[in-house]
């Protein structure tokens, strides 16, 4: 139903107000969220507002997702750092007390739309650390409570991110509480620091609050890919001297990037110059025309 408002799911019909644009997909994105959502038809929704990006999270991961599969890796990783350009980073995508829609939503004040990036980016990271067995395993059971839903043998739920938490962790048989303390509960992403020292690429994690992080990485080292375990979160790997290294080279890992913040500001000062130049052409266009009139 095409409404004056951009966009909303709704069960048996959409809200879609975005006049048929084409992305650089060749369809219009924002159907295809609002499509997203109806892939388990809002079956599953947040016990509070706190947990908005259960719903919004999961929608947007599976605009990628399904570029991956239907046209490879190279337009999925596209789709990814387009999300990752426009994280906001400044409140948790869970507060940990209950909230308001508003609340939630107004990004002076909550955060805004990091419960669809910072969401999808997390979950990104998820399914290349559990692997994808574990991680759609998890999904069906949130969303259905069953990993396998057959039509009329489930009901609508309702579901918090502890729940998901709890049953990412038993399928997995390992507690992932240390990985959404730190995407969720927290504003800075997680910073990967490398250090040389002689024959020996030293790497640690730095996460706000000094929460424990042992995420495993890779590293290019010159050209063999090796896994770092980082428990401790902390991990060192042999280094020739001639030789170069790159940090994650496959991308599996939402961290914080200095360049990305750099660009952001770019990209802020420059709206900001841009701005403030066309209001200055449009006041001296109208003392202009208050001359001519004269």
């Amino acid at each position: 139903m095409e409404t004056p408002h951009l966009g909303m799911e709704h069960q048996t019909i959409n809200a879609y107000g975005n006049d048929y644009r084409k992305a650089e997909t060749g369809y219009d994105w924002l159907l295809q969220h609002e499509f997203a959502h109806e892939w388990f038809g809002n079956q599953l929704t947040n016990t509070d507002w706190d947990d908005f990006w259960l719903h919004e999270g999961f929608a947007t991961y599976m605009q990628p997702l399904y570029l991956q599969w239907l046209r490879g890796d190279m337009e999925y990783f596209a789709a990814l750092m387009k999300m990752r350009s426009v994280l906001m980073l400044k409140h948790p995508v869970v507060a940990g007390r209950p909230m308001l829609e508003k609340d939630v939503s107004d990004a002076s004040r909550g955060p805004g739309n990091d419960v669809y990036y910072k969401g999808a980016l997390m979950l990104h990271t998820l399914r290349g650390l559990i692997g994808d067995d574990a991680f759609f395993h998890s999904i069906r059971e949130l969303v259905y409570g069953t990993d396998d839903p057959r039509p009329g043998q489930f009901r609508p739920r309702q579901a918090s991110t502890d729940d998901f938490v709890a049953i990412v962790s038993r399928v997995t048989g390992k507690d992932y509480r240390w990985f959404f303390d730190a995407y969720l509960r927290t504003v800075k992403l997680p910073a990967l620091l490398a250090e040389r020292d002689g024959g020996t690429l030293h790497l640690r994690w730095q996460v706000e609050g000094d929460r424990p992080f042992p995420m495993p990485v890779q590293v290019r080292i010159g050209r063999r890919v090796v896994e770092v375990p980082m428990a401790g979160g902390q991990g060192a790997v042999a280094i020739a001297a001639d030789e170069s290294y790159t940090l994650d080279p496959h991308s599996k890992v939402l961290r914080d990037l200095p360049y990305m913040a750099e660009f952001q500001q770019d990209q802020a000062e420059r709206a900001r110059a841009a701005a403030e130049a066309a209001k200055a052409a449009a006041k001296a266009a109208t003392g202009s025309a208050a001359t001519e009139k004269r």
